[in-house]
């Protein structure tokens, strides 16, 4: 296994930088083909998805116009999310998609999906380089083949990341996730300012993303961690602060609850109410903080992204298909940098179990069962176990 050591020597912690021995961008001759077939794999999904796409971008595209109506004093601008509390969507996706629908000739459902795409790419391109980064600062760690893995495993993601990249489009989460990986990229990079405000940017697009603040405890020195931290508080209190000031009523945006699906994980576990209950938000943020906290702790600072999402969406009162696409992100990085397995299984079981299925209605009524038993081995073998 391949991770990262909180408690690394003080020889260990003096290196600033570990950088791979391949760069991110080469592969030998043999894979070389195979990424071109994972490429024209990607390509073949965003084609197949981007015409009947778009299916959440009016969220987007009234949220983006209502916060750039500056001209509305009282019922747009900053007053944005107390005005349309079901906006649940972060200042900087907001604000993503007045510049892409500005850019693009009003075109933006096309450029978000494009972005979106994209950003999926970069995720891959980065999981690569923590992989080679994580063997190069540990010469007798279990070697292998990074890129026989790493394709593999995006394989899987490519269809999960397609559905909210492209056909649903819901920039909000593509953008924190990508945060969110970034931010791991740079902690295992020793970076705590660019670390800090990736995670920053996470929360200011979703706030779902607060508990992957965790990763910022892997940094290798309590000034590290600290600057990390206090750059999270600034950039969160940054974004977020002047629509509470403005508009004290914003508040509403936080207590808006939604349907508690008969498939979600919450029925399975014999909560029965209607609506969202008032303590599942703060228990899903609490549980997941908590063991991404024990991930670190264990050394699996790699396996934060998984065991947080996959919290999250046992716990949530909705089963949209496009939220397997953070547990897609999660089994991707797992599988490359800290599963011992030779074959991606958490990457295969997002794809197969818990997003295809969506698709088979004879399975939705075990759908639940299957996000919890999903959480509690992500949570079993991530932060407590081994596998």
């Amino acid at each position: 296994m391949i991770h990262i050591d909180p408690v690394a020597s003080g020889a260990a912690r003096r290196k600033t930088h570990v950088w791979p021995a391949t760069p991110v961008w080469s592969a030998t001759t043999a894979s070389r083909g195979w990424w071109i077939v994972l490429l024209l794999w990607w390509a073949g999904w965003f084609l197949a998805q981007h015409h009947q796409g778009g299916a959440s971008w009016h969220f987007f595209s009234d949220g983006a116009r209502v916060l750039s109506d500056l001209d509305d004093g009282r019922h747009a601008g900053l007053h944005v999310y107390a005005e349309h509390p079901v906006l649940q969507i972060g200042p900087v996706a907001l604000g993503t998609a007045w510049v892409l629908a500005t850019l693009s000739d009003s075109n933006g459902v096309l450029a978000a999906q494009v972005l979106g795409a994209a950003l999926g790419g970069v995720i891959v391109l980065l999981v690569r380089h923590m992989a080679h980064q994580l063997q190069a600062s540990h010469p007798s760690a279990q070697r292998l083949n990074v890129d026989r893995q790493l394709l593999l495993a995006a394989a899987c993601f490519v269809p999960v990341w397609s559905y909210v990249a492209v056909s649903s489009t819901h920039l909000d989460d593509v953008l924190a996730l990508t945060m969110g990986m970034a931010a791991l990229a740079l902690v295992v990079s020793r970076h705590p300012v660019g670390a800090g405000f990736a995670v920053a940017l996470a929360v200011d697009s979703k706030p779902w993303a607060l508990p992957l603040a965790a990763v910022l405890l892997a940094l290798p020195s309590l000034r590290d961690r600290t600057m990390a931290l206090c750059v999270v508080a600034l950039g969160v209190a940054a974004v977020w602060l002047p629509f509470f000031i403005a508009d004290p009523q914003t508040i509403r945006a936080m207590h808006f609850t939604i349907a508690n699906s008969p498939l979600s994980g919450l029925r399975a576990l014999d909560v029965m109410s209607p609506r969202t209950p008032a303590w599942d938000r703060p228990l899903q943020t609490v549980l997941g903080a908590g063991l991404a906290i024990a991930a670190v702790l264990r050394g699996r600072t790699t396996g934060v992204l998984l065991v947080v999402m996959a919290s999250r969406l046992a716990l949530d009162p909705s089963t949209n298909h496009y939220y397997t696409a953070g547990l897609a992100v999660g089994a991707l990085l797992w599988d490359v940098t800290g599963s011992r397995r030779r074959w991606p299984w958490w990457s295969l079981t997002v794809l197969l179990v818990l997003h295809g299925a969506r698709w088979v209605p004879a399975l939705n009524p075990v759908h639940g069962l299957a996000l919890i038993a999903f959480a509690l081995a992500a949570a079993v073998f991530v932060a407590v176990g081994k596998f």
